[in-house]
């Protein structure tokens, strides 16, 4: 991995957040929290001038980029290290407390809300057709997702943190991985060859079979798996070169590299629609083998520090801002009175208000988004991290752990 020693002033930004950059790539954990944001504003659904374009509503594409970008981590952080069943072992506590706690946390704030609707429902101050623990918010979906099978086909529909859905297919990535390591299935090109050829063929019939990629509850765990797998290759086939010198010719390459693909993606998420929008997974691809490299114009942009603020945070980010957003929509509906519809095609709500409120609410968000993840980082995700690695070294002996 490139080490690097920036973000000297990140910290001030909030004290108790602790920010590791040895041995990490910079320009990827800023792309992270650059991809966070799009997840935000997808949600978002208010009129306003900011998401109402096509670029942003395919702003849940953003998922695949973090599905490639996990692969390609994991992979570079752990495919040396899982050598035996203690190693297994200790992978999974890893990924479990990296994991789990904030959506448990936040699973938790979802109960609250729901407790506070039945309250109302017996008070009789409820709206009829919107009673607690229903539907998506059922007792069924919620131990579901208590033990992260909830968008593994067990459920038909959404439930509870949307955005969760992806954590639950991802756990099982993790889990394939560490078993494939373990078993040394990994060591043959040819299973990469055909994992890659599968894992096209898999985008490739989820976009034909539903004309679009927003793929979640049902069969997300295609989408996760092959876009996990396209981030192992990307590592594997650059592994060993990432620390190779670079003179300033090739250093310019890479920025003619990385403004094509930014040309090429604004392009196909502003303009692509049905089955091409499929065109963006090789963007991506593109753009992870391109940015580890931490060299070039957008990979300094991502490496500065407010981008690096926004990746050490975008985990928080992609789980707390739809939890802000249903808030929100609950105080516009009860408190100042404006209707609430729901999107048929999204499964969110939307309300429509004056577009120039809407901006302002779209900044609001956006701030309290931010800062609230700031907090959940430095209370629950970094301590809960930190206890999953002390829990490791303790329980499976283990004398390093990886930073990630």
């Amino acid at each position: 991995m490139l080490k690097a020693d920036q973000l000297r002033g990140v910290g001030s930004l909030n004290a108790k957040l602790t920010f590791e950059t040895k041995g990490r790539y910079l320009a990827l954990d800023g792309l992270r929290g650059v991809a966070a944001l799009f997840v935000v504003l997808y949600h978002i659904r208010w009129t306003n001038h900011v998401t109402d374009g096509e670029f942003v509503k395919h702003g849940y594409l953003a998922v695949d980029l973090f599905f490639i970008l996990s692969g390609f981590i994991i992979s570079a952080g752990y495919s040396r290290k899982i050598t035996d069943y203690s190693g297994l072992q200790r992978f999974i506590c890893l990924r479990l407390f990296r994991v789990y706690p904030l959506h448990f946390a936040v699973l938790l704030a979802f109960v609250t809300l729901e407790l506070a609707k039945l309250w109302a429902q017996r008070s009789g101050t409820l709206i009829p057709g919107q009673e607690a623990f229903t539907d998506g918010n059922s007792l069924g979906a919620l131990v579901a997702n208590v033990v992260l099978v909830h968008s593994l086909g067990v459920l038909d529909q959404l439930s509870w943190n949307y955005p969760s859905w992806s954590i639950s297919c991802e756990f099982v990535a993790y889990l394939v991985f560490s078993i494939g390591v373990l078993a040394g299935l990994f060591r043959s090109k040819l299973v990469f060859t055909i994992g890659a050829v599968l894992a096209s063929i898999g985008y490739m019939t989820l976009v034909l079979m539903r004309g679009t990629l927003d793929i979640t509850y049902d069969w997300g765990l295609v989408r996760c798996l092959s876009g996990f797998f396209f981030g192992m290759t990307i590592f594997e086939l650059s592994k060993g070169r990432t620390g190779e010198r670079l003179n300033a010719q090739s250093t310019a390459m890479i920025g003619g590299y990385e403004v094509a693909l930014l040309t090429a993606l604004v392009l196909v998420m502003s303009f692509a629609s049905g089955a091409a929008i499929v065109l963006i997974i090789p963007i991506f691809i593109g753009a992870v083998a391109v940015l580890q490299l931490d060299r070039g114009p957008i990979a300094s942009i991502l490496k500065s520090a407010p981008a690096q603020l926004l990746g050490c945070i975008s985990y928080s980010i992609y789980m707390v801002h739809f939890l802000i957003i249903v808030v929100l929509f609950v105080v516009i509906n009860r408190i100042v009175g404006i209707p609430v519809e729901l999107d048929p095609m999204a499964h969110t709500p939307i309300i429509r208000i004056d577009p120039w409120i809407g901006d302002s609410l779209v900044i609001i968000v956006l701030l309290l988004v931010v800062g609230i993840s700031a907090s959940t980082y430095a209370l629950i995700e970094q301590p809960a991290r930190l206890f999953g690695r002390r829990l490791a070294k303790i329980s499976f002996r283990i004398d390093r752990i990886s930073l990630d």
